[in-house]
């Protein structure tokens, strides 16, 4: 048997198993994701005109350390067709500094547990420990549990606040690892601002490390006027500089949480905001695989802002304009292979195997010449699901494969587009 079809075998069986892996960065495209707030994943869908691949959400650790692994929110998101991002707030009490209680091993028992939950479960999901860590407005960051000072734990060289923050957040993933957890995502996520902005307070100063993170995070808001200290701040200019700081760890990026308030003076602010947001995420800021929008009405201090994506009408129109982009993705999807080096004769879609499928399978094809490629599934309704490939392709052959273990069963079907010719096949996912 050739390696490539025992590459193949084995492919098959982890998906008839059902055994999960990590999320990966599409190859072209970047995942839609939000923050629902209040509302319901699918009224979010209906209002944006597109589904998300990925729902975000927070959770915090209970104080009476019972594993309280969210399954029923997460069963709703993967029905609904999206990919649970959970925000792991570990707010904890801890002497002389909170995450002391996690690194002395107090929560060990909570965590393992909560570990086994996420293991029993069986599907992929993204996990973001202690996100904006680098901020001082949550009990475990940097400047809560040390700061500064450099001879209070660790390294007398290095800051004892991050450092603490590394220790916590390695535990945390090595508990995992030990108990052989292999469908967790891990996401590191500091914020665009720091406090306080100090030299010992910088982003990497936190990283834990290539082999605890799997995708780099960054989280950054334009409060416009509402705060007494904030000011209408552009979508480039919060994540330039802080894109090309992630960019070292070689790692897909995600805004793990972003949004804009309108301008009470210009009721096309806002509207302009969001449009530049998505062109510059796709033409300027092409390491970014997932944008997650933070859609709520809240309190922040006194005053109550409105990150909505429907604040306005024009807002609203904005962000279905640009999120139409088939660029944005609505749906995860896996890898895309090129196969042999011979050049085809004629353009081919082949059938896809295995088909009936749960939950994934390969599509392949050949094109006989370079041409623009895309491929997108859709419902029996004609709905579109997800955009599986969108950019230019040399002459070759091709394996795609789209897994759907966050879909439902019935009828899909695959159209390829290759120039102005069209070929569609019936899928047929059954679980």
């Amino acid at each position: 048997m050739n390696i490539k079809l025992m590459l193949i075998l084995l492919t098959f069986i982890l998906f008839q198993n059902n055994i999960a892996q990590k999320i990966e960065a599409p190859e072209s495209g970047c995942y839609h994701a939000a923050f629902v707030g209040s509302d319901l994943q699918s009224t979010f869908e209906q209002l944006a005109g597109k589904q998300i691949a990925i729902e975000m959400f927070f959770t915090g650790w209970p104080s009476n350390k019972i594993p309280d692994f969210p399954q029923a929110k997460c069963n709703t998101i993967v029905t609904n067709g999206a990919v649970p991002h959970i925000t792991w707030m570990f707010e904890v009490t801890g002497s002389p500094y909170p995450l002391d209680a996690i690194i002395s091993g107090s929560f060990d028992t909570y965590i393992s547990g909560y570990a086994t939950q996420v293991k029993n479960w069986g599907k992929t999901l993204f996990i973001r420990p202690g996100h904006e860590m680098n901020g001082d407005w949550y009990k475990y960051g940097g400047q809560n549990n040390g700061g500064g000072t450099l001879n209070g734990f660790g390294d007398p060289n290095k800051a004892d606040g991050p450092e603490r923050f590394i220790a916590a957040y390695r535990h945390i993933v090595d508990i995992f690892n030990n108990l052989g957890v292999a469908n967790v995502t891990w996401v590191w996520c500091p914020n665009n601002g720091s406090a306080p902005d100090a030299s010992w307070n910088t982003y990497d100063a936190y990283y834990p490390g290539d082999e605890y993170v799997d995708w780099a995070g960054m989280d950054g808001y334009n409060f416009g006027t509402s705060q007494s200290w904030s000011s209408w701040v552009e979508f480039f200019n919060i994540y330039n500089s802080f894109y090309h700081a992630m960019e070292v760890y070689n790692k897909p990026i995600m805004i793990g949480e972003y949004a804009s308030v309108e301008d009470p003076q210009n009721v096309n602010r806002k509207a302009n905001w969001i449009t530049n947001a998505y062109l510059y995420t796709k033409a300027v800021f092409p390491k970014i695989k997932a944008i997650t929008w933070f859609h709520i009405k809240k309190y922040e201090g006194n005053v109550q802002t409105d990150w909505r994506i429907n604040s306005s009408t024009n807002a609203l129109n904005a962000y279905k304009t640009a999120i139409g982009d088939s660029y944005f993705l609505g749906s995860i999807v896996t890898g895309i292979e090129k196969e042999e080096n011979e050049i085809p004769e004629k353009f081919e879609l082949f059938p896809a195997y295995p088909n009936p499928f749960n939950p994934g399978t390969k599509i392949s094809f050949q094109i006989p010449y370079q041409a623009f490629v895309t491929m997108k599934i859709f419902d029996v309704l004609g709905r579109e699901v997800t955009t599986l490939l969108h950019e230019e392709k040399p002459a070759g052959k091709y394996q795609v494969t789209f897994r759907a273990e966050n879909l439902s069963s019935g009828f899909y079907f695959c159209q390829l587009t290759v120039n102005n010719s069209i070929k569609t096949m019936k899928l047929v996912l059954q679980k």
